[in-house]
């Protein structure tokens, strides 16, 4: 989205009116752009399977295909003609990853955390009013959580609301009015017990998610601040429900914490109440 001061009425064929502020957003950019996200985070679907999950139609599809490919973000596959990310997205997302400070951090952190308890460890952080996956781990087992990097989650559920627990007040209860989709019958979508879940979160320094997104998944995770407390993110461990529990729990829940705090101080950030968030 541009920033621009221009009008509806000024806008070219292909662009449309953006109401949620004073830009606008190019059409056919934003649905090559889904385009794109799409085949990243579902590769191997053919034109028609594409055109389908977009609602768009085929020869519009394919037109942005073929310029996609002519760039080299996307490669066809034959016999089958099927799409996945090309050389040029695998270089973008490298050098995006070298800029992002805070998934360079995150690497042996979870690493480490992953290998302890030989489960599927990530880092999530903001954005607007979701939390999205930015760098993870995985265990070399059969049955595993799969953490895919791009992957948005709502505030309110599941291991994000570790994330919400420590935001500002008035953000928090804009969050917590909204409308809310109930993903399991664990999901929390009641104001009060969403309340109190946030309450427990800042009192233990974690948060403990079963079955809120996945009735078959248990996550345990902890926050990072940066400088003066300020929420950075969420680390986390994500296992099956059926190996979360006694004493694999405890020690998830004991070194998901202890990563945490290692992490806010590797960024150089703060504990909200310690003694460096407090002068500032």
């Amino acid at each position: 989205m541009i920033d621009g001061q221009e009008s509806a009425a000024g806008l070219n064929e292909g662009e449309k009116a953006d109401s949620t502020g004073g830009g606008y957003t190019i059409q056919a950019l934003d649905t090559a752009i889904s385009l794109l996200m799409l085949i990243a985070d579902q590769p191997d679907l053919g034109l028609s399977d594409l055109s389908r999950r977009l609602k768009a139609g085929k020869a519009r599809v394919y037109r942005q295909l073929k310029t996609l490919e002519e760039r080299g973000l996307v490669v066809c596959a034959e016999p089958n003609r099927t799409y996945r990310l090309g050389l040029s997205a695998l270089m973008l997302g490298a050098k995006a990853s070298r800029q992002i400070d805070l998934v360079a951090i995150a690497r042996p952190f979870l690493s480490r955390l992953g290998e302890e308890v030989q489960e599927t460890t990530q880092l999530r952080v903001l954005d607007g009013d979701e939390t999205v996956c930015v760098e993870s781990w995985e265990p070399a087992r059969d049955l595993r959580v799969q953490a895919f990097i791009g992957r948005r989650r709502p505030l309110y559920a599941g291991s994000s609301k570790v994330i919400l627990a420590y935001m500002p007040e008035a953000e928090r209860n804009r969050i917590l009015a909204g409308k809310k989709q109930r993903f399991t019958d664990n999901t929390l979508v009641d104001v009060e017990q969403l309340k109190a879940a946030l309450d427990r979160i800042v009192q233990q320094g974690f948060g403990v998610s079963r079955g809120e997104i996945n009735s078959d998944l248990v996550s345990v995770t902890a926050p990072i601040f940066k400088l003066g407390g300020v929420i950075a993110g969420a680390i986390n461990i994500a296992a099956p429900a059926a190996r979360m529990k006694g004493q694999q729990l405890e020690l998830a829940i004991r070194l998901v914490k202890s990563a945490s705090e290692n992490f806010t101080a590797a960024i150089g950030g703060s504990i909200p109440g310690s003694s460096s968030s407090s002068r500032w």
